[in-house]
Order: C-alpha cells, then sequence, then structure tokens
C-alpha cells in the first residue's frame, strides 16, 4: 500500500547527505552516490541527476535541489506513476509543485505527518522558495526533513544538505503551506480487525460486510477469523 511511512522511511535514511563539488564529480560522476564524499557547493545531486533522467522536462539536472530531493523520495518510496499521481506532478519548481496540489484542492494552512510543506515569502503558491517534507507533527511544532538545507534553526533554501529540522507553528503563521498527498491508509491485521467485529466496532450484518469491503479487507477471511474467537473462548 501506498502510506505515509514508506516516504518517510526513505527520507529519514537520506539524512546527513552532502552536495557535491563540481570537481569531485568531475574527477568521479559516482561520488554523487556516496552520502558525504566530495562535499561541494555546486547544487550537484543524485536527486537532480535520477530525476532529471526519469523526467527531463522539468527536472534540472544539478541545480537547486530541495523540490528534487522531495520528489526522488516520493519516486523511490511507491515507483514512478504512483508518486507522481500523489504529487500531481514532477517539478524541481516549488511554485509549480504548490500550484498543483492548489489544483487539486489539496493545500492549506495545517500540517500533517506525510505533508509536503512549502515556505513561501507571501502565503500565497506565487512566492514558494522552499520545500521540505513533514515527518512529525505536535501541538507546538511540525517537524520535516529537507533537501538543499543546513542544521540552523531557520528556513535555510541553499545549504547544501539533508538535515531534520523542525518549526514553531505560531512563528510560521502566514510564512508555510502543507500540501497533502492521497496516501492509501495502512491496513491493521485479520487478527486485530476480527477482535474490533467482535467488540461491534463495525456494526452488524450487511452493514458490517459493507465497511469491511469499503476499507479493503477480505470479507471472508475476517468472518473466519471472528469465527474462530468465538471457537476458541
Amino acid at each position: 500500500m501506498n502510506t505515509v511511512d514508506k516516504v518517510i522511511k526513505i527520507a529519514t535514511d537520506e539524512v546527513g547527505y552532502l552536495e557535491k563539488s563540481r570537481v569531485a564529480y568531475q574527477k568521479n560522476p559516482d561520488v554523487i552516490f556516496e552520502k558525504t564524499a566530495g562535499a561541494g557547493n555546486d547544487n550537484i545531486t543524485k536527486y537532480g541527476y535520477e530525476m532529471n533522467k526519469i523526467y527531463p522536462a522539468t527536472m534540472d539536472k544539478f541545480s537547486l535541489w530541495c523540490d528534487a530531493f522531495v520528489d526522488w523520495c516520493f519516486y523511490k518510496a511507491y515507483g514512478i506513476s504512483t508518486a507522481k499521481s500523489l504529487l500531481g506532478v514532477f517539478d524541481d519548481y516549488t511554485v509549480a509543485s504548490c500550484k498543483m496540489y492548489e489544483k487539486h484542492n489539496a493545500i492549506d494552512k495545517s500540517p500533517k505527518i506525510g505533508d509536503q510543506v512549502f515556505f513561501t515569502k507571501n502565503g500565497k503558491s506565487s512566492g514558494c522558495y522552499h520545500t521540505g517534507i513533514v515527518y512529525n507533527v505536535d501541538s507546538e511544532y511540525f517537524y520535516t526533513i529537507e533537501g538543499n538545507t543546513s542544521n540552523a534553526n531557520t528556513v535555510v533554501r541553499n545549504g547544501g544538505g539533508v538535515a531534520k529540522k523542525k518549526y514553531k507553528k505560531s512563528s510560521y503563521i502566514g510564512k508555510v503551506l502543507f500540501g497533502h498527498p492521497k496516501y492509501d491508509i495502512a491496513q491493521k491485521s485479520i487478527e486485530a480487525i476480527a477482535l474490533e467485529v467482535k467488540a461491534g466496532k463495525w456494526g452488524n450484518g450487511e452493514e458490517r460486510k459493507r465497511k469491511l469491503i469499503d476499507a479493503g479487507y477480505d470479507y471472508e477471511l475476517v468472518r473466519k477469523a471472528v469465527n474462530k474467537l468465538y471457537e476458541t473462548n
């Protein structure tokens, strides 16, 4: 399933990656796949390189790469077709990416885990200048993993690395927008659902059957698991 945990796992594994210098890349092109070797400030990364190969029309090979990083994480987590459907578009221009969420009525000012956050100068998509992935949210902060940033406690749009950051919600009112990819909801095990059915959480009769099927569960497997629970009690 295309659950949110997949892209967060991919992004987390990339924390600490550093962009490469032109000299290092010219000496050994494969250095872009190393996490820290060949570090520089020329915006040369595996994210731009691989996304350009997939979608050269809107993905620059070596350029500012915060949006390319997000697209790459989704591509690695879900494959090309599904990633593009979740994001709406592959584009390393933050304004274009943000506007695609607007087009699909999938953007607002409230952060959720798995969102694509857009930092904006004017509170609108037209002012977007940096982006990342939201990996956690609590009552006070939203937490991100960003490409082409640094560990500084402010927005850094050309910092050269992948880093985890956190931002106080109250300090960023009017400064951020959150795009909401349409992830699948993770399913529980058949055994867990059977326990819920036994407890009456899914209704009865045809209503129960309809709800289980609509949620993507195999009704017959759930029914058998419920019967087994009664047999063992």
